[in-house]
């Protein structure tokens, strides 16, 4: 989907491109005169499809599963995630689900294993890289019959090491070059469900959100400094390894249905699964704002579309969080 930033530089392109084509857009130069120095016209600079971020075109899409429990901490990379979900796994807690591709960083981690909601929220991004360490029987088949490009630790290491500084299982490392490698010929996005820009009306001044899950709780504090929410995670400020506070410029809280799965860890504990096909209530959080809105999503190789008002929502250039909640989970704002 076009944005419609990236629809006025177009437009503003081709505008200019008439112009210089155009023998009666400038008069001719005197005769016998100079004609003056003239800079040739600057080529826009097109924004992201995935997340809007300037002068960084899409490449090849790279999703990694990453811890989000307390050992976890600092994670490494999601700085230069495009999309970040957050999802409900074993227990109550929470697992990240990054997507790269306008930029990869150098590191992620710590890799985890993949969980069978992965399948359909992935599918609307087309064949892409799925990093992960692990993942049960049921949901290994789920996956080898879902159009990705599996790199798992488990079937080979290649793109993946331990390191000592971190306990086990939180101690694996992905090397983004050579998982990228590994995995070959994936998409770039086509079309997704996203929009930047300005933001529109509507919105209600919002300093912070909290979302809560079974056993975690999300959290979201604007910073006009920075122009971002920072993030926390159980009520500590979420730290990037690489340093500083990681941030979204769209936090969205994606209300969902949240079931049992067929599938259960290694412990017996029931497998939760997030239906990220459908339709729900969605708060959008940008530029200091909350926007009452919706989404929806009719198959799994379509976008997830969210709306304000009935219009295409618009978000703040820059990376994207959703929170994917329960329908019925407790979410305050302030």
């Amino acid at each position: 989907m076009i944005s419609r930033t990236l629809a006025a530089l177009l437009g503003a392109a081709l505008l200019l491109g008439a112009c210089s084509s155009d023998p009666e857009a400038e008069p001719a130069a005197p005769q016998g005169s100079t004609p003056a120095a003239t800079s040739p016209t600057p080529t826009p600079t097109l924004p992201s499809l995935l997340a809007g971020r300037m002068g960084k075109p899409d490449g090849p899409i790279l999703a990694v599963k990453i811890d989000n429990t307390a050992k976890a901490h600092p994670q490494r990379g999601l700085t230069k995630a495009d999309v970040v979900y957050i999802e409900q796994v074993e227990g109550g807690v929470t697992r990240l689900v990054a997507i790269f591709s306008s930029q990869l960083p150098d590191k992620v981690a710590p890799v985890r294993s993949a969980r069978h909601t992965d399948v359909n929220l992935l599918r609307q991004y087309g064949t892409v890289a799925l990093a992960y360490s692990g993942s049960n029987r049921g949901v290994g088949r789920a996956l080898h019959k879902a159009p990705l490009k599996l790199l798992s630790n488990d079937v080979s290491h290649r793109g993946f090491a331990r390191t000592s500084s971190r306990p086990a299982p939180y101690n694996v490392i992905g090397d983004t070059a050579e998982l990228m490698k590994r995995a070959g010929k994936v998409d770039k996005p086509k079309r997704v469900g996203y929009e930047f820009g300005e933001p529109p009306a509507g919105g209600k001044p919002a300093a912070s959100v909290t979302a809560r899950y079974p056993r975690a709780t999300v959290g979201a504090v604007w910073s006009e400094k920075r122009g971002e929410w920072l993030l926390s995670m159980d009520n500590r400020r979420d730290m990037a390894d690489e340093g500083g506070q990681l941030g979204a410029s769209t936090f969205v809280v994606q209300y969902a249905t949240v079931k049992g799965s067929k599938f259960h860890d290694v412990n017996g504990v029931t497998s939760p699964e997030t239906e990220t096909i459908g339709t729900g209530r969605a708060l959008i959080f940008r530029s200091g704002q909350v926007f009452e809105g919706q989404w929806s999503r009719k198959k799994a190789a379509d976008p997830t579309s969210y709306t304000i008002g009935g219009q295409k929502a618009v978000f703040a250039p820059g990376t994207v969080w959703v929170a994917l909640i329960g329908r019925g989970s407790p979410v305050s704002v302030r």
